[in-house]
């Protein structure tokens, strides 16, 4: 009875032995992920400091000294000048225009688009649905000139519609919608069916109130995308007073001299609206994506 009492305590302190070893490994493990996943998001983060840094400097102090982290003293003389002589304002609510427009119309296409891929049978679905998904593949300069000519030929050059039509629907919006509807489960369109509901009543009422983490998800990303759209405006527009804040940013230099220190007002100033709709919109990121399965 002793002898067995001796190797059950042996057996037990062995694995306890063991079960810390393991516990050790474990913290090493997780210390040395959270290291890295620290020092890249330092990375990350280090630019868009730099940039609010100097934007806070004054032209003196970033004349004298632009590559210091830390300011002397907080000046907003570029982003007053910014705002009051460089028309900062004037491209900032260009932007909200053409991106509010675009999110609108991407939101409504994409999302019916997406509901006929997913629930609706016809002839040839499949088919269209491929050919949506390959226009992904074209790069976006391969499309620029055939889009320009379009819009060209339907009068629609330097206007507003002329900026956001071609914005106006999403191969990877309808992709993601479509992935996210054949998730919700049949049974509710049944029912709804039963209870006299058409298609529209069902997209309307059930579908786009269960898919609401998904259509902030590619709402988000399509205002990003679209506030950071460059090449598009600069091909499409030749009135200053129609630009976005992308085209803006780089009238902010002559042919000898870019003003750094404006630029990185007017930069700092540009990002703002889109850091605070991210950080407003996060918490819908992860779970639009994450629910949007790869079912179908």
């Amino acid at each position: 009875m002793a002898q067995h009492s001796a190797l059950a305590a042996a057996r037990s302190r062995k694995a306890v032995s063991g079960h810390r070893r393991l516990s050790g490994k474990f913290l090493v493990r997780q210390g040395l992920l959270y290291l890295i996943l620290v020092g890249l998001a330092l990375v990350m983060i280090f630019p868009y400091y730099w940039m609010v840094v100097n934007s806070i400097k004054g032209s003196r102090e970033f004349t004298a000294s632009p590559y210091s982290l830390i300011p002397r003293s907080v000046s907003l003389e570029s982003i007053v000048y910014v705002w009051r002589t460089g028309r900062i304002g004037l491209y900032l609510k260009n932007s909200l225009i053409y991106a509010s427009i675009v999110l609108f119309a991407q939101t409504l296409i994409n999302s019916l688009a997406a509901y006929a891929f997913a629930r609706v049978e016809f002839p040839g679905r499949d088919v269209l649905f491929v050919l949506v998904l390959a226009t992904m593949m074209l790069p976006y300069s391969v499309l620029l000139i055939p889009t320009y000519l379009i819009v060209w030929n339907l009068g629609l050059a330097n206007t507003v519609p002329g900026v956001v039509l071609p914005g106006f629907a999403s191969a990877y919006g309808i992709f993601m919608l479509r992935q996210f509807f054949l998730n919700i489960p049949m049974e509710l369109e049944d029912a709804a069916r039963i209870d006299g509901c058409g298609r529209l009543r069902i997209y309307w009422q059930i579908i786009l109130p269960l898919a609401q983490p998904a259509l902030i998800t590619i709402g988000l990303f399509t205002f990003m995308s679209e506030w950071s759209s460059f090449t598009w405006p600069l091909v499409v527009l030749s009135d200053w007073k129609k630009y976005p804040i992308t085209v803006g940013l780089s009238l902010f230099r002559d042919e000898q001299w870019i003003h750094w220190d404006r630029t990185f007002a007017a930069s700092f100033m540009a990002t703002l609206p889109v850091v605070i709709l991210f950080f407003a919109g996060q918490r819908y990121i992860v779970g639009g994506i994450s629910l949007t399965g790869l079912k179908g």
